[in-house]
């Protein structure tokens, strides 16, 4: 197995010098050495995915703000892919850590969970979670078995970035929704794993007056598109696509396809 720590990226926009600083800041008390990715700007988008979403055909819309957050983790994953560490660790740079998150900078550990994707973060919305519970550290990892839309903090495998680079559909959704959402290429699927409690949350979650919180893209946020006839086929075969989802989950794991939906904690809650 891979010696030393597994690599940590984190995205961050050249001119967010404050978020920069909030990131390194956590890395150096928790002794994490980590690359940044130049973020992808607005600005250079590409025209084209900009005008398919304005179309009618796009069941998920989005503006060129979510489309550079996408393209960001592309970037992020071809890194990874281009190296040779087996697994690596992706931070957006609002992400708050505990000391926790440590324990997933392991390469045994992470070998031991067969770990594609991991979850690190938490928005204390209720979610369902496995039954089977694995053990990273003090911290319990169970599967993530519905939606919790936020990608700024997860463990992923080489092959999995490899893999979701030549996916057809990763600039068809948000990364949340890719990763993460009814309707990813991930959820139900990889599987994904969810950490509990959390070792990461965002700044926003926290602190929302906090400047190194507010981001470039609050206010560029796509509405949801308005039905069309064009795009019944599309969401006719999401929903066909969740249920057989759902339904290999109630066949492997049913006390999490029928059980109560909990709120994942932040490790350091004082709850």
């Amino acid at each position: 197995m891979s010696s030393g720590q597994v690599p940590t990226y984190y995205i961050n926009l050249d001119h967010r010098q404050d978020r920069r600083e909030f990131m390194e800041s956590q890395f150096a008390q928790l002794g994490i050495t980590a690359q940044r990715v130049d973020a992808v700007h607005i600005a250079d988008v590409p025209a084209e995915l900009v005008a398919y979403h304005r179309g009618g055909g796009s069941l998920w819309r989005m503006n060129p703000g979510d489309l550079a957050c996408g393209l960001s983790h592309q970037r992020t994953w071809a890194s990874i892919a281009e190296g040779t560490a087996p697994w690596a660790l992706v931070l957006e740079d609002d992400a708050i850590l505990a000391p926790s998150i440590l324990d997933f900078l392991d390469h045994d550990a992470l070998a031991r969970l067969s770990a594609k994707l991991i979850k690190l973060e938490t928005t204390r919305e209720q979610v369902l979670l496995g039954t089977r519970v694995d053990q990273v550290g003090a911290v319990m990892v169970r599967e993530l078995c519905s939606s919790q839309m936020c990608s700024a903090a997860y463990i992923i495998s080489r092959p999995l970035a490899k893999k979701l680079l030549a996916d057809p559909g990763r600039d068809l959704t948000s990364i949340d929704r890719l990763l993460f959402g009814r309707g990813g290429s991930c959820l139900l699927r990889t599987p994904v794993l969810q950490a509990w409690p959390s070792p990461c949350i965002q700044l926003g979650h926290l602190d929302p007056t906090a400047s190194a919180g507010t981001s470039d893209l609050h206010g560029t946020r796509a509405k949801p598109a308005r039905g069309s006839l064009t795009r019944l086929p599309g969401v006719m075969g999401l929903h066909l696509d969740h249920a057989a989802r759902l339904l290999s989950l109630a066949f492997r794991d049913p006390g999490a396809a029928f059980g109560k939906r909990v709120a994942v904690p932040f490790a350091d809650d004082s709850s």
